[in-house]
């Protein structure tokens, strides 16, 4: 069992005009890529064990934070993140409007990164520098 990292976070910060369908849709899918790239950074050992011997797996060592943000805002903040090299992924509209790669893969190359149809930006990282570039925006309610 590792101890658990208190100095890094994750942050998905995703616009505020979307249904609850994309935002969920959003959130899952940005959370799922952080797991996977952490690997056996993403917890702290296998498991938690109730009294009763019942193994309840354990989930990120990190919190994870989910912002609210004009889509005006997405784009400049993946400009921000991109300077400060920090492990990130963009969520795109159409990421959900296809499920092919071959498809998607087309559409992306046919726009600017500007012109893309941004939903959601996660962001994994320092939290102090984390707060100083998604501090301007709320917390997701």
């Amino acid at each position: 069992m590792k101890t658990q990292d208190f100095s890094k976070k994750i942050v998905i910060v995703v616009r505020k005009d979307l249904e609850s369908w994309q935002v969920l849709n959003t959130v899952g899918h940005i959370s799922a890529y952080f797991g996977n790239q952490l690997k056996d950074d993403f917890g702290t050992g296998a498991s938690f064990v109730s009294k009763d011997n019942t193994h309840h797996p354990r989930n990120s060592q990190y919190p994870i934070v989910v912002l609210s943000a004009e889509e005006k805002d997405l784009f400049p903040l993946t400009q921000e993140i991109k300077k400060r090299n920090l492990m990130t992924i963009n969520f795109i509209r159409a990421m959900i409007e296809t499920t092919d790669d071959a498809e998607l893969e087309r559409v992306v190359s046919e726009k600017n990164d500007e012109s893309l149809d941004y939903l959601g930006v996660g962001v994994f990282g320092d939290k102090n520098v984390l707060k100083e570039i998604t501090g301007k925006f709320k917390l997701w309610k």
